[in-house]
């Protein structure tokens, strides 16, 4: 059925000219009118001071309403003439068409027929489709994009060096895995990706959520023997009963082998849309809570100090209390080159960064400068071997020989892999999207779980931890000039160039000289801790989640925190869906504005004319809920009325009843009429009954008059959708106030309700011909049936 009126003619008078409706005008207004059409003419008047009167026009089933802005300003005026419509008519008058609706298994075979189809334009799709870079790399412009890619290659690999250091050393990996990681993966990504600007490789959430893992699983030549957990707390030993015999590269190339299979599978599910549960809310909380964990377990690197590691519920407490027992065990000369190193990135952030930005787009590479820095100082002064310092130890020359990783560990690794590849994915594919719609261009979210997923599996070949886009790398990126995919390209030349022949330069790096990267580049995340004051103000509901996701995160674990935080994400969407808003609307006097009348004091409620809105969807878990908002915001309880119509046909002799909600029950016994009286039964019967139903209300007085209101509208523009029980519950509130004496219809029904109200059997309750267009159409029909009402507008 359609919703808007075809045929639609305007007239447009322009502003300042004096507007006038003569019987020329009239009839010309009137050739326009076609059958099944309507005519809108929009009048301005811009003279000072003048005045138009509404009018409401019936002429047959023919509406004609003049809407006017009252004021002595220039008002802008709509003159509509069309038919009153219900759904019935509305189908006939503009030639509804429902289509066909395809079984099961005709949709299926439908499926399987278009995927057997093949031609040479369907072939050249898929293979596009699957691997963009047969399209974008023919169409590539030398002189519009190769500058810009080869700015923003140069500038993303210099930032790829110590940013992958460091976030391997997050993970628990040898430093040079980050850069394995900036090279294998991405050169996949190169190949199969279709954002342009999203820089992947090393992730902060994404390498402490693995390092997790690996720490579980691995025992680490560098890193300490787990602890026990300190008596009667509850936390979980991470001492397993077998025997551990996996490296760290062992333990995260499984893991990365586990991240790309479920992200292909997801893939192939096209259950891309998994990502929508974790909110803008949930994310931010879940990203703090991970950025005081990356603190934590960097702490012990910035003071040279040896802590034990656990794990489970309450361990960041834990860890705390082993730091601040061993603080007088810092190595002073760490805590120095921590400080400084701290100091210098700090500086250039907050001073110098934002000075030079007005002066180039290409940023300093500070992190690179503090890493070439912090080596030479360890090289010539010693520092490991004079003042015990930790440092990066030995890098292999050139690259590595693929290994298939330890298979046996898929068991043990696939639930915590499924939930890094939700964050990486998620995380990456909002990046790619905020990105694609600044720039305009599109990206494939099915492809984006192909690309990510194909590229973990290949860097589990070679040691390389899951693979997400940093959004620090992919600003700069996209603020140096990059345009396309390109740029990895470059970036990964750059590295294999590092890895062939400079790696070996690094080998004194002081280790805190990387957590002092990490420990700066977390000030964006704690700077995430201000959303909460915004998101506070705009809903308590919101909040709620992000305090739960940080404390999830914070206090349990990581995934735990995720989980708890996506449980509480959904809760809210229940409870929202549960108890949408509802209002009573009103008409703007000569116009067809209905508008809620608490907030709009222009809006009046129309005599003999009860119009309810209920803005959310009506099924099983809210049917209650919206029964009970009708009856206390309307005051129509149908079983109160029915029963008081009832006692009044028996005592035709009593003038009235009436007894307000807040009364005393005594008053009801007590009704009496200027003649006869009501039998001590009948009151008594009646008063409880009134008694059961006030109960449950709350804002209205209910009383054993009948009510003036002979008309109920369901407003239902803001239902999206009605299940059997919801439909069930509308036929029910039918039926009730029919026997009251009320006549209920709907007004402004979609086509997705009214189909499945047709579905549940409520149609053949309340017939098509009590489903309205619009309130108006409600309105101005029943206001037109007088065998209903002869009230007048």
């Amino acid at each position: 059925m359609q919703h808007w009126i075809d045929n639609i003619e305007l007239t447009s008078i322009s502003e300042g000219m004096a507007t006038t409706r003569d019987d020329t005008d009239d009839d010309a207004e009137e050739n326009l009118l076609s059958s099944d059409g309507a005519t809108y003419t929009n009048a301005f008047s811009g003279m000072e001071g003048s005045d138009s009167s509404g009018e409401v026009h019936i002429n047959g089933d023919i509406i004609t309403e003049t809407g006017v802005t009252a004021g002595p300003s220039a008002t802008n005026e709509i003159f509509v003439k069309r038919p009153a419509l219900n759904v019935t008519q509305r189908s006939i008058n503009y030639h509804y068409d429902p289509g066909t609706n395809p079984g099961i298994c005709e949709r299926i075979r439908n499926s399987a027929a278009n995927s057997c189809r093949c031609s040479g334009s369907c072939v050249k799709k898929s293979i596009t489709a699957r691997l963009p870079i047969l399209q974008w790399l023919p169409e590539y412009s030398l002189k519009d994009s190769l500058l810009g890619d080869a700015i923003a290659g140069v500038t993303v690999a210099i930032m790829h060096i110590p940013q992958g250091m460091a976030y391997a050393l997050l993970g628990g990996l040898p430093p040079i895995t980050g850069i394995y990681m900036a090279f294998f993966p991405v050169f996949i990504y190169f190949l199969f990706g279709t954002s342009r600007h999203c820089s992947m490789g090393t992730f902060a959430v994404v390498c402490l959520m693995t390092g997790k893992v690996v720490g579980d699983l691995s025992n680490s030549d560098h890193e300490e023997v787990p602890a026990l957990a300190p008596p009667n707390n509850h936390t979980d030993s991470l001492i397993y009963d077998v025997p551990v015999t996996y490296s760290p590269n062992q333990v995260a190339a499984i893991v990365s082998l586990m991240v790309g299979v479920w992200e292909i599978l997801l893939g192939i599910l096209q259950l891309g849309c998994l990502s929508v549960f974790l909110s803008d809310m949930l994310v931010s909380g879940f990203t703090t809570g991970a950025a005081v964990h990356v603190l934590t377990s960097q702490v012990k690197y910035l003071f040279g100090i040896k802590v034990p590691r656990y794990n489970g519920p309450l361990k960041i407490i834990y860890t705390y209390k082993d730091i601040i027992a061993q603080l007088l065990e810092s190595n002073p000369a760490t805590m120095v080159v921590s400080g400084v190193t701290i100091a210098v990135l700090a500086l250039n952030n907050e001073l110098l960064k934002p000075l030079l930005r007005k002066k180039t787009k290409i940023p300093i590479p500070i992190e690179l400068i503090a890493v070439v820095l912090g080596t030479v100082a360890s090289y010539f002064g010693h520092l490991h071997d004079n003042y015990n310092m930790q440092i990066v130890g030995k890098i292999p020359t050139g690259l590595p020989e693929p290994t298939p990783p330890p298979f046996g560990l898929l068991p043990r690794v696939a639930v915590d892999s499924f939930v890094i590849a939700i964050v990486s994915y998620t995380v990456s594919y909002s990046m790619a999207k905020i990105f694609a719609k600044k720039l305009k261009y599109d990206v494939d979210a099915t492809q984006e779980l192909y690309s990510q997923g194909a590229s973990n599996i290949f860097g589990s070949f070679f040691g390389c931890a899951p693979i997400a886009a940093s959004l620090s790398r992919s600003l700069i990126q996209e603020a140096v000039g990059g345009v396309t995919q390109i740029t990895s390209l470059i970036s990964c030349v750059i590295l294999l160039f590092v890895l062939l022949f400079i790696g070996p330069v690094f080998e004194n790096l002081p280790n805190c000289v990387l957590s002092s990267i990490i420990v700066v580049a977390l000030k964006g995340m704690f700077l995430q801790f201000s959303d909460l004051k915004k998101i506070w103000v705009t809903s308590r509901m919101d909040a709620s989640i992000w305090i739960v996701s940080f404390l999830g995160v914070v206090i349990i674990d990581i995934d735990y925190g995720l989980m708890l935080g996506v449980a509480v994400s959904l809760l809210v969407l229940l409870a929202r869906s549960q108890r949408p808003s509802t209002v009573i609307l009103g008409r703007v006097p000569n116009t067809d504005l209905y508008l809620d009348v608490k907030k709009y004091s222009a809006a009046l409620e129309i005599p003999s004319v009860c119009i309810f809105q209920f803005n959310g969807p009506l099924h099983f878990a809210n049917c209650e809920y919206f029964r009970q908002h009708l009856f206390d915001m309307s005051g129509l309880v149908p079983g109160v009325i029915a029963a008081t119509r009832a006692l009044r046909e028996k005592s035709s002799s009593v003038a009235t009843l009436n007894s307000n909600c807040n009364e005393d029950l005594k008053e009801i016994n007590g009704i009496t009429s200027s003649g006869d009286t009501i039998t001590e039964k009948q009151t008594n019967g009646v008063a409880r009954l009134i008694k059961s139903k006030l109960s449950t209300l709350r804002q209205k007085q209910v009383s054993l008059t009948i009510p003036d209101t002979h008309i109920l509208v369901l407003e239902m523009s803001g239902v999206s959708y009605v299940d059997s029980t919801g439909g069930k519950v509308l036929a029910q509130l039918y039926k009730e106030y029919k026997e009251a004496g009320i006549t209920m219809c709907l007004a402004s029904v979609s086509e997705t309700v009214l189909d499945a109200l047709d579905k549940s059997g409520t149609v053949k309750v309340i017939t098509p011909e009590r489903i309205f267009h619009s309130i108006n159409d409600a309105v101005i029909m029943f206001m037109h049936d007088t065998s209903i009402c002869n009230t007048k507008l």
